[in-house]
C-alpha cells in the first residue's frame, strides 16, 4: 500500500490491521493520546507505513486528531466525525450516495417507534406544534416544519445512537451536496401530497404510546 495522497483507504470491515488498530482504540478514552508510531507499529508488527495509511484514514474520519509535536489523540465520536467518515465512504467506496436516503428511511422509522415509547408531554407538544406548521399556505413554510417534526421524532426517541447515525447520515448527504429530498437548492416545489395527514396519523400513533401503529403511519 502506497504512502502518497492517492493511496486507496483500507477496508476496515476487510483489513486485519485496521480491526486490530480499532481494537487499541477502543481502550482509549477520549482525550487521550495514542501510543507513538514506533511502539504502535511493534506491538502491531507492521511496518511504520502500513500503520501511517491506517491513521491517516481514522484520522481523515475524525475518529483520531494529530497535534503538532504533542502525539495522536482519539476523538468522542460525534455527528461532525460520523460525517466525514460518511463522506469519506462516499467518496471512495462507490457507495451510491442516493442510497443513504434509504438509510435515512430506516432511521426515521425506528424513530417513530422509539418516540412512541418514550415521548414526553413536552415532546409530543412540539412534535405537535411541528405538526401544525404543515398546514401552513407557504411551502417553505411547510417544509420548515416539516423538518422541524423529524428532529422532534428524533429527541423524543431518546436514542443516543439514532441521534448520532441520523445526523451523520444527514451532515453527509449535505456534505455531498445532493438535493435535500424536501428541500430543493433551486427551484421552489410544493410539498409531496398527504404530507400532513401521513405526518397526524404518525403524530397520534406516537400520543397513544402505540409503536407498531406509528411505523404503520411512517410507512403509509
Amino acid at each position: 500500500m502506497g504512502d502518497g495522497p492517492l493511496a486507496d483507504p483500507p477496508d476496515a470491515l476487510a483489513d486485519p490491521l485496521a480491526m486490530r488498530l480499532a481494537a487499541i482504540i477502543r481502550e482509549i478514552q477520549p482525550g487521550e493520546r495514542l501510543p507513538a508510531e514506533r511502539e504502535l507499529a511493534t506491538r502491531l508488527g507492521v511496518s511504520r507505513t502500513a500503520l501511517r495509511d491506517r491513521l491517516r484514514f481514522l484520522e481523515s474520519a475524525g475518529i483520531l486528531r494529530r497535534r503538532s509535536g504533542s502525539g495522536t489523540y482519539v476523538e468522542a465520536l460525534n455527528p461532525q466525525a460520523l460525517t466525514r467518515t460518511l463522506g469519506v465512504a462516499v467518496t471512495f467506496s462507490g457507495l451510491p450516495a442516493e442510497s443513504m436516503f434509504t438509510a435515512l428511511d430506516a432511521l426515521d422509522r425506528q424513530a417513530v417507534r422509539e418516540a412512541a415509547t418514550h415521548a414526553d408531554r413536552t415532546q409530543l407538544t412540539v412534535l405537535r406544534s411541528a405538526l401544525e406548521g404543515m398546514r401552513d399556505d407557504r411551502p417553505d413554510a411547510v417544509l420548515t416544519a416539516h423538518e422541524e417534526f423529524h428532529e422532534a421524532l428524533i429527541a423524543a426517541a431518546a436514542s443516543p445512537a439514532l441521534t448520532l447515525l441520523r445526523a451523520g447520515v444527514v451532515g453527509a448527504l449535505r456534505k455531498a451536496q445532493l438535493v435535500w429530498p424536501d428541500r430543493p437548492d433551486s427551484a421552489e416545489v410544493l410539498p409531496p401530497p398527504g404530507l400532513y395527514e401521513r405526518h397526524r396519523a404518525i403524530y397520534r400513533a406516537i400520543a397513544a404510546g402505540d409503536p407498531a401503529a406509528a411505523a404503520a403511519a411512517f410507512d403509509g
